[in-house]
């Protein structure tokens, strides 16, 4: 059902009710507020506030209706992976609503320049988790986490579908495809039911997608361990999809004009490491390129999924037409290439 999120965000109406949760909920763990609630972001997919306490920072997070399940996710995960999100202080799971501590500043953010070193620890440890979590898939999914499809003809079927809708829509609604768009999707049907069976064949397990792995959202935890926050995109999926983004992004802060860069090689390695026990180095290295594609489709399916919760005129400019970017880069012959123009 479509909302006005920002507007309910900033309601009175709203904030009472989340005040008549956070509050007894904090004194419940043992934390004494010293200071207002105050409202740090609101976006069309979600709003995040801030309350100083006699034990520390609390931050605190409500996702748009097809991401609340980030609160129990998170929970769940504390309890398989320990110390792997921000320390849980509270969860109201029907409501969506999180509460964890302060992290202090992510491992990128305004003024500091991100090292190798910080990528390689943050892929890493996600990539040892994401092992972890695949021992775990009842408990991850009972959450409430997408399954993105992983059968070649499903997941054809799955960018038909969203291709079809998106079409379905009046032509003045700025998403909907244009006619070069969506026959450039269907000229790359076969490329994207090709990466597909790529990654079934594999024999890798299916694991959490974090689907926004990046500095940003990462933070030098309790031990030094990388501790990861903002889990609302995940998806239940191929494991070495999450690489995706750090290379991307490695590949514009380092100048690697080529996948096997320099920067690029040491996190790919990385990467990997935790699954060398059972696929060799060339076979897992040999994935990538359909990780890579098949990525493309779980950023579309997050924002599809977030589009579908507002109107059409709370999503901001940057973001309306995300979903057919997206869908359009998993169909090019090169998706990284496909993606420089945005």
């Amino acid at each position: 059902m479509e909302r006005d999120l920002p507007a309910l965000w900033r309601s009175p109406q709203w904030r009472a009710e989340l005040e008549a949760w956070l509050l007894p909920a904090l004194a419940d763990a043992g934390r004494t507020v010293t200071g207002p609630l105050v409202q740090e972001r609101v976006r069309f997919w979600s709003t995040v506030l801030s309350v100083e306490t006699d034990a520390g920072r609390v931050w605190v997070k409500e996702n748009a209706p097809s991401q609340a399940f980030e609160a129990a996710l998170v929970d769940a995960i504390d309890g398989i992976v320990p110390r792997l999100c921000a320390p849980v202080v509270a969860v109201e799971a029907d409501r969506g609503w999180l509460a964890t501590a302060d992290l202090g500043a992510p491992l990128w953010h305004e003024g500091a320049t991100p090292s190798v070193d910080d990528w390689v620890a943050v892929v890493e440890r996600y990539g040892q988790a994401q092992r972890d979590l695949s021992n775990h898939a009842d408990a991850v999914l009972a959450a409430g986490v997408p399954v993105f499809p992983h059968d070649p003809a499903d997941v054809t079927t799955w960018v038909t579908d969203l291709v079809t809708d998106l079409r379905a829509l009046p032509r003045e609604d700025p998403r909907r495809p244009t006619d070069e768009e969506a026959a450039l999707v269907d000229d790359g049907l076969g490329r994207i039911h090709e990466a597909a069976a790529v990654l079934v064949d594999s024999g890798m397990p299916s694991t959490l997608q974090h689907n926004d792995l990046h500095l940003g959202n990462a933070f030098r935890g309790p031990g030094l361990d990388a501790t990861f926050i903002d889990l609302g995109d995940a998806v239940w999926a191929h494991p070495l999809t999450a690489l995706r983004i750090p290379l991307w992004t490695l590949r514009h802060l380092y100048d690697d004009d080529v996948p096997d860069g320099a920067a690029a090689s040491r996190v790919l390695t990385a990467g990997i490491a935790p699954w060398t026990d059972v696929w060799d180095v060339h076979t897992l290295t040999q994935l990538l390129p359909a990780a890579e594609r098949i990525s493309c489709l779980h950023r579309a399916e997050s924002w599809s999924r977030l589009q579908r919760d507002v109107p059409v005129h709370v999503v901001e400019q940057a973001w309306v037409r995300s979903v057919i970017e997206w869908v359009v880069d998993a169909a090019a012959q090169d998706p990284y290439a496909s993606s420089l123009p945005r």
